[in-house]
């Protein structure tokens, strides 16, 4: 009778659990699963019981912008483990709308940990097609190639192919990801800019990878990674921020993929507040950009090679502004900054380089590079900086003393929307900007708490109606005060500009001159810069 009655505790609590979670469906056995069979609706919760699995395959589970299906870990901590296979750990095709969360179970911060895959296998993959995914508070380690995989590679099919198919917002924050064979985070295709050759009907043709619209990268933290802790690219307007990314390229399949991040093809928008430390390679790789990109509150330090490196390649945009503004270099073997982009207007701006190989702090390709370089400061040794503590192993600290020549010798960037720094407290302090990742102000006295706090949930821009006609109306789902919005293209050009008289939390603008299409929306408010997107009939 104990026993019965321990059996039949036990069900209640399992009952109760998967009560708590809200299941609409709950998957408790490794398998492929498809949504549409099981008829799952938009805004349903798909809870994933907590255990053992070896993989998961989750196909056409399609929700709404309003109403995204959601996969939970309910009851613990769902493990999925499969070291012989050659099956991702966890697998979405053909998805859209959707999460996948391991936020099921307070006691777990990650309640969904892919532990191991096979050779040369992903353990998050998000392909055939699928978009509008949000990816949050998941593990994911000892993988055969990357962590985490999102990106639908262009085949002989015309409809996987750039001019048919684009990701939407793609969202992936507060995640590890450690100890993988390729890359931690591994983001849209390598190849935007000179595609990719498939053999259609015994013929060989270029094909060309999607984009991918409203890409934010954020919170996330990456360790001991094969190749670079973060790769990106066909993402234009993208937002990457608040990750930290330690010890890349300690076992890369190509010589050239031992970098800390590396920003590929096709790439517009904001690479700021992250800290890369000891990439084998180069810290920060900017290659083949869409641009005007923005990198700024960056701390690159100990890299086996340059601190920054930025490079184009076959269509990127010429004559668009490279930002590098108040980042923090220090130790590193190769040069402090080096450029071989010749067709973009690259800007320098309160930086601070220390320490770097053969006291190198900038170098260029040749003449024909356009830079300009102000308020930045260089010096063989760290100390001369004053930083708190420069020269630690695992516990630098970049913060200045109040004697920094640092403090109050930077210019003003504001026009760059560089607002805050990397602790997200107000830019300037003292009246003016200071030099490298941290805002000290005047005296060394800094602000007692952040300006802006790390957000709960992703702010959302919404734009309606859309599609649209005449007018769109834009406001912020936090009711933030928006003080300037841009109109932006596909290729990243920007066709209007609107600020308001006075800041709003709601603006209507006409729209009655673009052409049928989808377009971004960019906003700045005071303490932050958001994308969104909006389509005209």
């Amino acid at each position: 009778m104990k026993l019965f009655g321990l059996l039949i505790g036990l069900l209640i609590a399992q009952m109760a659990t998967a009560q708590d979670c809200n299941c609409a469906y709950t998957i408790t056995k490794t398998g492929m699963y498809d949504g549409k069979s099981l008829k799952i609706a938009p805004g349903s919760t798909v809870c994933i019981k907590a255990g053992a699995y070896t993989y998961l395959r989750l196909n056409n589970f399609v929700g709404t912008p309003d109403k995204p299906i959601r996969f939970i870990n309910c009851g613990g901590l769902v493990d999925v483990n499969y070291p012989t296979g050659s099956s991702t750990g966890i697998a979405f095709q053909g998805c859209r709308y959707f999460q996948i969360t391991g936020t099921g179970d307070k006691r777990y911060e990650y309640g969904i940990r892919i532990s191991q895959t096979g050779t040369n296998i992903s353990g998050l993959n998000i392909t055939n097609m699928s978009s509008d995914c949000e990816v949050d508070h998941m593990e994911v380690s000892n993988t055969g190639f990357a962590g985490i995989m999102i990106k639908t590679d262009p085949t002989c099919d015309p409809a996987t192919q750039r001019a048919n198919f684009t990701m939407y917002n793609v969202k992936v924050h507060h995640n590890y990801v450690h100890d993988t064979k390729g890359e931690g985070l591994y983001i849209g295709n390598s190849f935007w800019n000179g595609g990719m050759t498939r053999n259609c009907d015994g013929v060989d043709v270029k094909v060309f990878p999607h984009n991918i619209v409203g890409l934010e990268i954020a919170y996330n933290r990456t360790e001991n990674t094969g190749c670079e802790g973060i790769q990106y690219a066909c993402a234009p307007e993208s937002q990457v921020h608040h990750n930290t990314v330690y010890n890349s390229g300690i076992d890369p399949f190509d010589p050239y993929q031992d970098n800390g991040v590396q920003i590929g093809g096709g790439v517009s928008g904001r690479f700021y507040n992250n800290t890369i430390r000891k990439a084998q390679g180069t810290g920060l790789m900017i290659v083949g950009h869409l641009g005007p990109n923005y990198i700024y509150n960056n701390i690159i330090t100990k890299a086996g090679d340059n601190g920054i490196f930025v490079d184009e390649r076959a269509g990127s945009l010429p004559n668009v502004d490279i930002v590098l503004a108040n980042n923090t270099i220090n130790k590193v073997k190769g040069e402090g900054i080096k450029l071989y982009n010749e067709t973009q207007n690259t800007y320098i701006l309160n930086t601070a380089i220390t320490g770097v190989g053969d006291n190198k702090y900038l170098s260029t390709l040749n003449s024909k590079v356009r830079f300009t370089a102000q308020n930045n400061f260089t010096a063989s040794n760290n100390k001369e900086a004053k930083y708190k503590n420069g020269d630690g192993e695992e516990d630098e600290d970049y913060h200045t003393v109040s004697s920094s020549p640092l403090i109050n010798k930077g210019q003003d960037v504001r026009r760059f929307g560089i607002v805050t720094d990397l602790d997200d407290v107000a830019r300037p302090k003292g009246g003016a900007f200071d030099i490298g990742a941290y805002e000290t102000g005047a005296n060394g006295a800094r602000q007692s708490a952040p300006v802006l706090a790390e957000l709960a949930e992703t702010v959302v821009v919404r734009a309606f109606p859309s599609p649209c006609v005449d007018q769109l109306t834009v406001r912020l789902s936090n009711e933030e005060v928006i003080t300037d919005l841009s109109i932006v293209d596909r290729a990243g050009r920007v066709l209007s500009r609107h600020q308001p008289s006075a800041p709003a939390a709601e603006i209507t603008l006409p729209v009655n001159q673009l052409s049928s299409g989808v377009y971004l929306i960019r906003i700045a408010t005071g303490i932050g810069q958001y994308v969104g997107r909006f389509l005209k009939q």
